[in-house]
């Protein structure tokens, strides 16, 4: 891949808000175009260029493709939160494909183009351990999420309402409110984005998360307008994330 890309993975008790940390640095003297397909989680972006001052931007859930470029010599920082940071981290609530302006607390954090994903992870985990050590988890949402997310979004919305004794409408009425999306919508999204490392190893046969394989390829084109072959065929040249898994 033209662009150098690392990731690193939460650990306790930071794994039930964030699914990972990530950089990404452009060193290959031109700007890099990509599409980004929805990946189920909510996007902290800290982007550093030259000549330009940082700038910070959080990303709410996306419901389509996206376009972005990353400018040459450009280095962007992420965190890819978890569902449940959205109440107990970043205490707000996010329409989709919505851009803001993130807490005033993230605002804070100094970072430069040379800082290592390492030393980053060190520096905002420190940060979230505080922002957690006041907070009181709703029990019901933390099991409702920890199913969802242990599920890969296969599980239903009736089965999630039996396991946590929620109502299916109390629990869509949540999801709405707080995440901009319906739960049925959600976990189809989630099911998915965890289908994406076996498209991009060349793995076009449907696994757990589909029934057969024309809802796996129904599926696909319903988030990206591509089927499986597609974005297989375009992993490294468009598709960023699936040239990510297919190096793995």
């Amino acid at each position: 891949m033209p662009i150098n890309y690392s990731e690193c993975q939460p650990g306790e008790p930071l794994k039930a808000f964030i699914f990972s940390f990530w950089k990404t640095q452009n060193n290959s003297g031109t700007d890099i175009h990509y599409t980004v397909v929805p990946d189920a989680g909510i996007e902290l972006i800290i982007s550093i260029q030259p000549d330009k001052p940082n700038r910070i931007d959080l990303f709410g859930l996306s419901t389509h493709i996206l376009d972005i470029t990353i400018p040459n010599q450009a280095v962007f920082y992420g965190i890819r939160f978890k569902l449940l940071a959205v109440e107990y981290l970043l205490k707000m609530t996010l329409e989709t494909n919505s851009i803001q302006k993130p807490p005033i607390h993230f605002e804070q954090i100094d970072l430069q183009a040379e800082t290592s994903l390492d030393s980053f992870v060190d520096t905002i985990s420190t940060h979230l351990h505080q922002q957690l050590q006041s907070v009181i988890i709703d029990s019901r949402k933390q099991k409702l999420l920890d199913l969802v997310y242990h599920s890969k979004g296969t599980i239903s919305v009736h089965n999630l309402a039996l396991e946590t004794g929620w109502a299916a409408r109390q629990i869509n009425r949540y999801f709405t409110g707080t995440f901009g999306l319906s739960l049925k919508a959600y976990l189809e999204q989630l099911a998915f984005f965890s289908s994406l490392p076996q498209i991009g190893q060349g793995d076009f046969y449907p696994q757990e998360h589909y029934y057969d394989q024309s809802h796996f390829i129904r599926q696909t084109k319903k988030h990206t307008g591509n089927t499986p072959k597609q974005l297989y065929l375009q992993r490294y040249i468009r598709f960023v994330q699936l040239g990510h898994y297919s190096e793995e």
